[in-house]
């Protein structure tokens, strides 16, 4: 079929978009980014970004398609430096443990190697050309099969971007780039001083607190717009409760959560 245009305020939400209208998987897809947009991994605004979508031989149909897996619990666990600008002689703080709700043990995964080693200097790179000072590390845990990267020094703050959106977008290019430099998918993740970690803990808090409002009044609550992944957390945050459901409404960017009362 004909390559289409997709856009959206950041390359990710461009791709989200895509998927959602193709109802294709990532992998089905072969994506061209004609346009970044301005804000790039620096979260400044402009023109938005735009991407060239083409579907590949060997689309799985709705029902073939994988169910996505839950998240395992996160480990204080950073190892690797990949690279450093400037050390610090301060003391690192220790990473907070993430605890599951259930008593399942993580899964040992492999790392790839190689895709450590691409996405480390694909990372340097970008941090490089930016002029800003950052520091890259491996932790030694990984989450969902995927490498976890962290960043961090004085200026990894710049990084993370309105709730998290220049993060995300960050960790999207990183993965595509590595992916087509390997032939493979990389499955990776980018955190920056436990953002990730803090945002996951806000959101279901406050998914909890709206869920138990919502079971006492009987009336659907719905959540301010959120990121596919901010989304992901309040489903999987509720997905175990009797008393409420959750659904997504809206379309791209004003896309919500809506919590609703389950009748007994």
């Amino acid at each position: 079929m004909n390559p289409k245009i997709f856009k959206g305020r950041t390359v990710e939400e461009a791709t989200e978009e895509a998927l959602k209208t193709l109802n294709e998987e990532l992998e089905n897809l072969e994506i061209k980014i004609l346009d970044t947009g301005r804000n790039g991994i620096l979260g400044l605004g402009g023109h938005p970004a735009e991407i060239e979508v083409h579907i590949l031989g060997g689309a799985k149909s709705e029902s073939e398609k994988p169910k996505k897996s839950t998240r395992k619990p996160k480990k204080d666990t950073k190892s690797n430096k990949i690279s450093t600008k400037k050390e610090s002689n301060q003391e690192k703080k220790p990473k907070k443990e993430i605890k599951s709700k259930k008593d399942d043990a993580p899964v040992s995964v492999e790392k790839d190697p190689e895709i450590e080693k691409t996405v480390g200097k694909i990372l340097n790179n970008l941090i490089n050309a930016t002029g800003l000072e950052a520091d890259v590390y491996v932790r030694e845990q990984m989450e969902e099969g995927s490498i976890v990267f962290e960043l961090e020094g004085k200026d990894s703050g710049l990084l993370i971007g309105r709730r998290g959106e220049t993060l995300s977008s960050l960790e999207y290019l990183v993965r595509l780039m590595a992916s087509k430099t390997l032939d493979k998918r990389a499955n990776i993740m980018i955190d920056v001083e436990d953002y990730r970690l803090r945002r996951k803990e806000k959101l279901e808090n406050i998914a909890v607190k709206t869920a138990e409002k919502v079971s006492k009044t009987g009336k659907r609550i719905t959540l301010e717009p959120m990121s596919p992944a901010d989304r992901r957390i309040v489903h999987m945050a509720l997905a175990e409760l009797a008393n409420v459901s959750t659904q997504s409404r809206g379309e791209g960017l004003h896309r919500k959560v809506v919590i609703n009362p389950v009748d007994d």
